[in-house]
């Protein structure tokens, strides 16, 4: 009689270790097939080499023909401080010195030159709220990476702690917007530094307050690109324009489908944004702002839907990196290559 309890127990046990197991590699570990190449009416996606570690919510950007991918969240919601330095001429990634600290959400971008890093947040705590657990934790260092002498130097720390908010470069300054602060609050400020003169300074706040969004920069202007309201239940549809000469914001065309943990890039005077998610799924739709026109319009899907996703633009080819496939702890190795028509 005791050994048929303790047969039937072990099955129990195996069984349900058999499941934990199933849904950890396809939730958390996003494993499923990934097809080599997909034509859509507006383009081509083929796959490039993996990521050397999968991650979701890292930051990254595109230099010339090379791409970089740093720190992130791995499977197991532990932060990691990682490097790595994709060459599109040989389709091979290579791993660089960690960046100083562990970081996840920075918000990374380029001069062009170098490589720059503002912000972010600390390894995880949990805080219980809604569809969230995550305790966002910011820093308010900013480092800059050298390509060329492949070193790391630290540069004069942000205004205040800031993690999840949108960056971009324009007229010789980084710009960060938005937001999470040290005290969980979601911020509408429009933080700028000088480049040439080393110093930070403070414009005008944006109208709606929030985080996990994006920001581009085009002739003068600044864009910040929907986002949500620390909840995956509140995303958020606002685009809103900022006019550097100016100084004044103004609010334009919502996007179609509000979305918060995206990749944007500018491309042909298009801002197109990629994936994203809400409490149930992540997208695949790209809408993409005509700059011009001032109107989004639906431009085209992606394979598969993803959050937490980096996009850098190389030649005319457009990169997509990492990311989860389900919503909040989901990762990828994925590397996607988009190619327009």
């Amino acid at each position: 009689m005791l050994k048929s309890i303790l047969k039937f127990l072990l099955v129990i046990f195996f069984v349900a270790l058999a499941g934990l197991l199933s849904i950890y590699l396809y939730w958390f570990r996003s494993i499923s097939y990934a097809s080599e190449k997909v034509i859509t009416e507006k383009g081509v996606f083929t796959l490039g080499r993996d990521l050397p570690k999968a991650r979701t919510e890292a930051g990254g950007a595109a230099i010339g023909t090379k791409m970089y991918v740093l720190g992130g969240i791995d499977s197991f919601a532990q932060t990691l401080n990682d490097f790595y330095e994709y060459n599109s001429t040989n389709d091979e990634w290579v791993q660089l010195d960690d960046i100083p600290h562990y970081v996840n959400h920075p918000g990374v971008v380029t001069d062009g030159r170098y490589l720059y890093v503002l912000g972010g947040f600390k390894p995880l705590g949990i805080r219980l709220r809604g569809f969230m657990f995550a305790e966002w934790n910011p820093y308010d260092l900013f480092f800059r990476y050298d390509p060329e002498a492949k070193k790391w130097e630290p540069f004069p720390s942000m205004p205040a702690s800031r993690g999840g908010g949108g960056v971009c470069y324009g007229q010789g300054k980084i710009w960060y917007v938005g937001g999470i602060d040290e005290n969980k609050e979601i911020t509408n400020d429009l933080f700028a530094y000088d480049i040439q003169a080393g110093v930070w300074t403070e414009f005008a706040p944006m109208k709606y307050a929030r985080d996990h969004m994006r920001m581009e920069y085009h002739s003068g202007n600044l864009y910040a690109i929907s986002g949500r309201k620390d909840d995956l239940r509140f995303n958020l549809d606002y685009l809103e324009k900022y006019n550097i000469e100016t100084g004044e914001w103004t609010t334009l065309d919502p996007i179609p489908t509000p979305r918060g943990g995206f990749a944007s890039v500018l491309y042909d005077k298009k801002i197109l944004t990629f994936g994203g998610e809400n409490v149930w799924t992540c997208f695949d739709e790209i809408e993409a702002f005509d700059i011009e026109k001032e109107k989004w319009i639906q431009f085209d899907y992606l394979p598969e839907g993803r959050h937490g996703i980096i996009g850098g633009v190389i030649g005319n080819k457009i990169h997509l990196v990492s990311g989860g496939k389900h919503p909040r702890v989901s990762i990828s190795d994925l590397h996607r290559i988009y190619s327009i028509k």
